[in-house]
């Protein structure tokens, strides 16, 4: 059996969500109640349950920094936050206090006893060796890029890995569908934010998808409900959404090599900078730019160096090690490749045209 313990401060709701539970033929216990969030850390202290169901809007401590504490101190209770609120702001900040789920009222029974289910099996999951996160770093570049037939992909090699897995380690998959959806809503719907998709739209989808997200248990449900996500929040930001954001990227890649090409730069390092895998950025890069980034990088230095070439009098020295070449003769070697003569040549074919 698993103890839980319900906080809100309407007695009325404490009453409907024990009558609820109690009903449900779960394998638990209703340990205690709590009207505020002060008292909820009191009870937890005490009686240490193993999942809690918490209103967000109490006085005093809130449901939001109720769990941050909880989950600091007891880091394997359950959390299960509720709300009436439907904003997007709520749920991130209920993903960042490590709630479990977060259901918006007015929840129905079998959604209720749906979530607290998930919130068992994860407690049961627990007592296994923990699966590794799923890596959705590629998953992200694909929404904030606008390729959805490349998302629905990434998706489902995500799911896979996620069943693989499961499997392998023995573990209910229910135990993971939850929370991955729950975490991947969270990016898509920060990455649309971020890309100038309008707010109240973006919050009527998540509310939607968080609602439609607490009928399904199985991994083709989530598959079609990750979907839906991808091309429902890819499409606020327009048909134009793949090559304009494409663009914005590497015109912020183009920016950062601008200020710093002087500086040792390599594809790990400026990928790093407009958050992108360096094998991802540099198939963007090569087809926005027609060239490749090692393309690139040489000939903003050869531009920067055909410049003091032309309007100084530094050394070559000087002008190679100014403008982030390792040495004079790697410049020279380079410079010769392009330009078909030495830098040497190149200044007493033009120095005289740029003075006079």
């Amino acid at each position: 059996m698993y103890n839980v313990l319900l906080v809100d401060d309407e007695e009325l709701e404490r009453k409907i969500l024990c009558f609820t539970l109690q009903n449900s033929g779960l394998p638990i216990t209703i340990l205690g109640e709590a009207a505020s969030g002060r008292e909820a850390l009191e009870k937890v202290h005490h009686t240490r349950p193993d999942l809690i169901i918490m209103d967000i809007k109490m006085p005093g401590i809130d449901g939001i920094e109720a769990t941050r504490q909880i989950k600091a101190l007891y880091p394997t209770t359950e959390v299960i936050i509720l709300t009436a609120y439907g904003k997007f702001s709520y749920s991130q900040q209920a993903i960042k206090a490590q709630a479990t789920d977060y259901l918006l009222k007015p929840i129905q029974p079998q959604q209720l006893i749906e979530a607290v289910k998930l919130a068992l099996d994860r407690l049961t999951l627990k007592k296994f060796q923990p699966c590794p996160a799923i890596d959705l770093t590629e998953l992200q570049e694909q929404v904030k890029t606008g390729n959805f037939k490349e998302g629905k992909r990434q998706l489902t090699l995500s799911l896979e890995l996620l069943e693989l897995r499961a499997t392998s380690e023995h573990i209910p998959l229910t135990a993971l569908l939850n929370s991955f959806a729950l975490r991947l809503m969270v990016i898509v719907i920060q990455i649309a934010l971020s890309a100038g998709a309008d707010p109240a739209e973006v919050t009527s989808i998540e509310n939607d998808l968080a609602q439609d997200l607490s009928h399904i248990s199985s991994l083709e449900g989530v598959k079609i409900w990750g979907e839906n996500m991808l091309e429902k929040c890819i499409n606020l930001l327009g048909s134009n959404q793949q090559f304009n954001q494409g663009q914005a990227l590497v015109r912020k890649a183009m920016d950062y090599i601008e200020s710093n090409y002087a500086n040792t730069l390599t594809l790990n390092l400026v990928a790093t900078y407009v958050h992108l895998s360096p094998a991802y950025l540099s198939r963007i890069f090569s087809e926005k730019m027609g060239v490749g980034f090692t393309e690139y990088l040489a000939q903003v230095r050869l531009k920067k160096a055909k410049q003091r070439l032309r309007m100084s009098t530094e050394t070559i020295d000087q002008i190679a090690a100014a403008t982030g070449f390792n040495s004079s003769s790697y410049f020279s070697a380079i410079f010769k490749k392009h330009e078909g003569i030495t830098p040497s040549e190149y200044r007493t074919n033009h120095h005289l045209k740029s003075v006079y």
